[in-house]
């Protein structure tokens, strides 16, 4: 048996998951994009390896959209929780 990149397409199908799951919780979104870039490296790395070694690649192309979303969703969701946090402090300055 060889490296067929299996193990790798399904941590980052995985990973990919756990992105989208976690990105809608505003306190660990960052975790959720941490999650996203690792998943979307394992994936490529899985659909490479699959490649090379003549093996189906549908789990690495499900974990690299699903991670690509998950990075997406908690770029898109950290930024927006911090500009939140960001207007309320200073709209907490002006009121003092």
């Amino acid at each position: 048996m060889g490296n067929d990149g299996k193990g790798l397409s399904i941590a980052g199908l995985v990973l990919g998951i756990v992105a989208i799951v976690l990105a809608w919780f505003s306190m660990i979104n960052i975790i959720a994009l941490i999650a996203a870039v690792i998943g979307l490296v394992c994936a490529v790395k899985g659909k490479q390896a699959a490649t090379a070694a003549g093996a189906p690649t549908g789990l690495a192309t499900a974990g690299l959209v699903l991670s690509i979303i998950g990075l997406v969703l908690s770029a898109i969701c950290f930024l927006s929780c911090t500009l939140c946090v960001l207007c309320t402090v200073g709209c907490a300055g002006l009121a003092a």
